[in-house]
């Protein structure tokens, strides 16, 4: 899987579809999607590009979305509008998806730590007796922050993930997956050069570069 803050498809968004396809998720967070004027057909054209289904998203999910491959059976999909300051702050939630045996999250928490706890205690609550569970997102804070501590009640962090912003010259590691300690993640890492991949793609495409998980489920 493969968890991505797209910036809004305001850079480079065939650049965009060019790294998500070169990184062959089955399944895709995305933040900052677009919500506003033809939003909902950019999320589609984006997933159509990309060789994958919009299963979760749209109105109420703060500009979060789940992409899944034609292949992955969703039992399940739903979206969260979590609070925020005022009516001019960017509007924050999440999308979550169910899988047979996994429940999926796309979140992106805020800026403010205050907002950010209060966020992931709401997502706590919505994902009570979900079972096995992946979290995934821009957090907006590094690891060993308050707001990773406090989804450890849930998810914790597989280790091992190098800096995701900004993509330009990445510093901080501030995108992550976070698992359930029932699911074995065997690969995480972020998103690199390859064959198919080039530097200069992950730059054009967003302001952070992906994070690439892959799970035992």
């Amino acid at each position: 899987m493969l968890t991505y803050n797209v910036h809004d498809l305001t850079d480079d968004a065939a650049a965009v579809a060019h790294v998500i396809r070169s990184c062959r998720p089955d399944v895709v967070c995305l933040q900052e999607v677009p919500r506003r004027l033809a939003a909902g057909r950019r999320v589609r054209r984006l997933a159509r590009e990309c060789g994958l289904r919009w299963s979760a998203g749209g109105r109420g999910s703060g500009g979060t979305a789940v992409l899944t491959a034609p292949g992955v059976e969703v039992i399940s999909s739903g979206v969260g509008r979590l609070p925020v300051a005022g009516p001019l702050t960017r509007t924050r939630g999440y999308s979550l998806v169910r899988l047979r045996g996994l429940t999926v999250v796309s979140v992106h928490l805020p800026l403010r730590e205050h907002e950010r706890l209060a966020h992931v205690a709401a997502v706590l609550q919505r994902l009570r007796d979900a079972g096995p569970c992946v979290v995934a997102g821009d957090l907006n804070e590094p690891p060993g922050g308050p707001s990773w501590a406090a989804l450890a009640a849930l998810v914790t962090d597989p280790g091992g993930c190098g800096p995701t912003y900004p993509s330009r010259a990445p510093t901080r590691r501030i995108d992550a997956v976070l698992a359930t300690s029932g699911l074995a993640v065997t690969r995480l890492a972020v998103a690199g050069p390859s064959e198919q991949l080039w530097p200069q793609d992950l730059r054009a495409a967003s302001d952070h570069l992906p994070v690439i998980a892959e799970l035992a489920v």
